[in-house]
């Protein structure tokens, strides 16, 4: 089926998909790309295929076939996909009890590069406070590179549920300064949940309070790293 008007009811809804509240209405989100759509199919997450009109994808899904000038308005980057899949939410049974604590994190191409690492290291729960960016903005999923397909995803993370996590034995870690112990001085632990602040604030005092330990990592010039890059660092010590 071809689509050549904007108005067309299937077209205007996956254009609020763009919108955090409509993907929150719905469940559904857009992924762009053929490598990513293709993790999509693999991971079985993807629903409804929209291909630029022209080409074709050879899949058993089902699929629309867009105008340019409607492809191109859905599509959040300039580039030449032909690709884009519209998702559904879901969530993922993972094995393992490292979990990545996410605190405020703005920037989505942090936030993205933080799930791929985390999937890389096998942190595979990743959890994220209300005022985090949205794990399925299209910069975050382009950044994941589809990490956020396998692993266990929990947004709106409190401090309810860091006292759960305590209650079940999980070992806190979190970043800072103040009162700090060297990254290499902290045993890692079969259960255990690590926190990485906002890129301006930090963890919040509430949540460095409940920590086990705050830790940092050691360098030989400047005090604080992007915190995308802390990630890597911590999660690999950790892994």
């Amino acid at each position: 089926m071809i689509i050549q008007s904007k108005h067309n009811e299937k077209y205007k809804a996956w254009m609020k998909l763009k919108q955090v509240k409509g993907r929150k209405a719905t469940g559904l989100f857009i992924v762009e790309g053929e490598h990513l759509v293709e993790e999509a199919i693999k991971a079985q997450w993807a629903n409804v295929l929209l291909v630029k009109e022209g080409y074709a994808y050879p899949s058993t899904l089902e699929q629309y076939s867009l105008s340019e000038d409607l492809f191109d308005a859905l599509c959040t980057t300039v580039s030449k996909d032909t690709i884009l899949a519209i998702c559904k939410m879901q969530t993922v049974d993972v094995q393992g009890e490292h979990i990545l604590i996410c605190d405020d994190i703005q920037d989505p191409g942090n936030m993205g590069t933080m799930l791929r690492t985390a999937y890389s290291f096998g942190f595979n729960h990743v959890y994220c406070s209300k005022q985090c960016v949205d794990v399925y903005n299209d910069k975050v999923v382009r950044a994941s590179q589809g990490a956020l397909f396998y692993l266990n995803i929990k947004q709106d993370f409190n401090t309810e549920d860091l006292n759960q996590l305590k209650s079940l034995d999980y070992t806190i870690y979190a970043t800072g300064f103040e009162q700090s112990i060297a990254m290499g001085d902290c045993a890692n632990k079969a259960k255990l949940a690590l926190i990485l602040g906002n890129e301006g604030q930090g963890v919040r005092q509430e949540w460095l309070d409940l920590s086990d330990a705050i830790l940092r990592i050691e360098t030989t010039a400047f005090n604080s790293l992007n915190v995308g890059i802390a990630t890597g660092i911590l999660l690999h010590h950790f892994r």
